[in-house]
């Protein structure tokens, strides 16, 4: 016995596929912002005149909730009074607000202070997240 003598009308379908799609969401979210630029610049500007930049990098970072960067950034500075300038700028730096267009600054960590003849060097860690 054979399905047709079981089922005399049975029919044979055939399945229609249909193209792919992409799937696109509602609203795309913007590509993500570098504020890494501004950052330094809003940084030199708090540390005040005579500073400048010896190393900078910005690696992405994300959290369960949240999207940013981890910016290390080393400044150096020049003169006679480097030590005392760079003191005050450690100590202020930590509770420091920075206005970054669609950026905040979550918290800046001193990693080292150095000393040397006439300069101070300053290591910062600093973790930027996008303001939603």
């Amino acid at each position: 016995m054979n399905a047709m003598t079981m089922f005399p009308s049975a029919r044979r379908y055939r399945i229609k596929r249909r193209p792919p799609e992409s799937i696109q969401p509602s609203t795309p979210r913007p590509m993500r912002r570098d504020c890494h630029g501004r950052l330094v610049s809003a940084l030199l500007d708090r540390a005040g005149p005579g500073w400048e930049t010896r190393e900078c990098a910005l690696t992405a970072w994300a959290s369960a909730t949240f999207l940013g960067a981890r910016h290390v950034v080393t400044l150096r500075l020049e003169g006679e009074d480097a030590e005392d300038r760079a003191q005050r700028v450690v100590g202020c730096l930590p509770e420091a607000e920075f206005a970054i267009p669609g950026h905040i600054v979550a918290d800046v960590a001193i990693d080292t202070v150095r000393m040397t003849d006439g300069g101070a060097t300053v290591a910062l860690s600093i973790l930027t997240i996008e303001a939603w």
